[in-house]
């Protein structure tokens, strides 16, 4: 297994007390792997009918399935074609919990790749506007590639310090954050998160979510 950071371990053994080591025997497990099936384009009946992948259900959201490694479904026309996202089915959740209707007014705030964000468009069914934004130009272009490729038509890409927007006062019916953190629940697939945590842990990004979160209170109608 890779080397976590020492302080890492330290607030986790804290966190975790008796379930610790069952935590770390978690990295030595087998990677889980996820696709969301954008129903803009199909619908999960249909989908299944033409998947030639080998997939088993998410519990907590019915467009979302498990696949097995050996599928590789990024490298499938379907995926090209937006049929469905690639994401990991614990990052399906917070877009299938808000609860956004027809009609709505949804800003994103933290929104690239853009897998959220197709998410919550489809529950828009192109209505309302999707403002799907990223402090980042670089990933606020691929968040456009990814709204393009799953066939979203009623949504605004913004690269803006969302902290620093006065212009949508009270505006949003329904506003999702998922604001930038220390990355440790990617560690198994991006080490290079390792890297970072060691050099600022995890108090580093907590002003930086107390600030998102007060903005977005102000953006919310």
């Amino acid at each position: 297994m890779f080397k976590l950071p020492e302080n890492y371990l330290f607030e986790m053994k804290e966190l975790l007390k008796d379930e610790y080591d069952d935590y770390l025997k978690s990295f030595e497990e087998k990677r889980i792997y996820g696709l969301r099936v954008n129903t803009l384009k199909i619908s999960v009946e249909d989908f299944l009918k033409i998947s030639p992948f080998h997939l088993t259900p998410v519990p907590w959201t019915k467009d979302g399935f498990y696949y097995e490694e050996e599928d590789r479904p990024g490298k499938h026309p379907y995926y090209h074609a937006g049929l469905y996202y690639l994401q990991e089915p614990s990052a399906m959740f917070p877009a299938e919990a808000l609860p956004v209707e027809k009609g709505d007014l949804v800003l994103d705030c933290c929104a690239a790749p853009g897998g959220k964000s197709s998410k919550l468009a489809a529950k828009l069914q192109e209505s309302g506007t999707l403002f799907a934004n990223d402090i980042s130009i670089s990933r606020a272009q691929v968040l456009l590639q990814t709204l393009e490729r799953t066939g979203v038509k009623n949504a605004v890409i913004m690269a803006e310090d969302i902290t620093k927007i006065d212009r949508f006062h009270e505006s949003f019916d329904k506003i999702l954050i998922d604001a930038p953190c220390s990355g440790a629940g990617m560690f198994r697939k991006e080490n290079d998160l390792i890297r970072s945590y060691a050099e600022k842990g995890s108090d580093y990004y907590v002003p930086i979510q107390k600030a998102i979160i007060a903005k977005a209170l102000d953006l919310c109608k």
